[in-house]
């Protein structure tokens, strides 16, 4: 984990994940890239250096440079905020022009990122700036873990992960980088499979196949629990507040929208509504 990107569009929320990005970089001994995309419809007569293709685009072309000063300062404004400057954390400031995932995404695939930590507004909604959709399709597009975060996470908080799990074959990505989160933060996990009228499987059946899971995987310092609800997200989201979850790490697809843990799209769920970090890798293809 050496490059870990925060998309910005300077919220309240962009602003906790720097923050958190910022603990997590200090742990891993990362730097970070801070991105601002300022989007521009695909109809503008703005060329790639950001200046003017033709005198009809004049307009354009003063509203994008405002735009780009605007940005800059806001930037500014970040590092101050959070004390980068003595943070011993290494940040670079980033503007690129178009459209917000697509530049993303760009970023993440030229310049080695190994993390992008996001904000989002949690039970009120994702963000408008990085609308549903988008982290949806960013989370699929992507081959690197997504953090996203509602409230700022202090140094060395990461203490309690919750994995929630349906013992499925193809998480050895998500587990990879769980574990190294646990070695940074010294994190205990809690492997938790939710019990439904729907899909019912006796405890002892359940807690004998997540143990059978943590063994295949070679976890260490790991609990197993099983916890029964009407509904798997709203399950997880209570078993997060019983244990006082520091994260919440769950798989997606890459191929069918995010991971429908046993019904609906729970981890889209998730990242929606917990005001908690919830941590997402793209579930192995091969």
């Amino acid at each position: 984990m050496k490059k870990i990107l925060v998309p910005t569009d300077f919220s309240r929320p962009a602003e906790n994940a720097l923050q958190t990005a910022l603990a997590v970089a200090k742990a891993f001994g990362a730097s970070i890239e801070l991105l601002h995309v300022l989007e521009i419809s695909s109809g503008s007569n703005i060329d790639i250096t950001g200046g003017p293709s033709n005198v009809e685009s004049l307009t354009d072309f003063v509203e994008v440079h405002e735009g780009i000063k605007l940005a800059k300062k806001h930037l500014d404004s970040s590092f101050k905020l959070h004390d980068v400057a003595n943070s011993g954390v290494q940040v670079e400031q980033n503007i690129r022009l178009g459209s917000v995932l697509r530049q993303i995404i760009e970023f993440v695939e030229t310049n080695g990122v190994d993390m992008v930590i996001m904000g989002t507004n949690g039970a009120s909604g994702l963000d408008e700036y990085l609308l549903g959709t988008n982290t949806d399709k960013l989370i699929r597009r992507v081959n690197v873990p997504v953090l996203a975060v509602h409230d700022p996470v202090p140094d060395q908080q990461f203490k309690k992960i919750l994995l929630p799990t349906t013992t499925y074959d193809k998480e050895d990505n998500l587990l990879r980088v769980v574990k190294t989160f646990q070695e940074k933060f010294n994190s205990t996990l809690y492997l938790l499979r939710v019990n439904t009228p729907l899909h019912f499987l006796p405890d002892k059946r359940s807690l004998e196949m997540l143990r059978e899971y943590a063994v295949h995987h070679k976890l260490t310092n790991y609990e197993v629990h099983v916890y029964s609800h009407t509904e798997e997200e709203d399950g997880i989201q209570d078993f997060a507040d019983i244990i006082e979850a520091d994260m919440i790490a769950m798989s997606t697809s890459a191929t069918k929208g995010l991971r429908k843990i046993i019904g609906g799209s729970v981890t889209k769920e998730i990242v929606n509504r917990s005001r908690r970090p919830v941590f997402t890798m793209r579930m192995d293809d091969q």
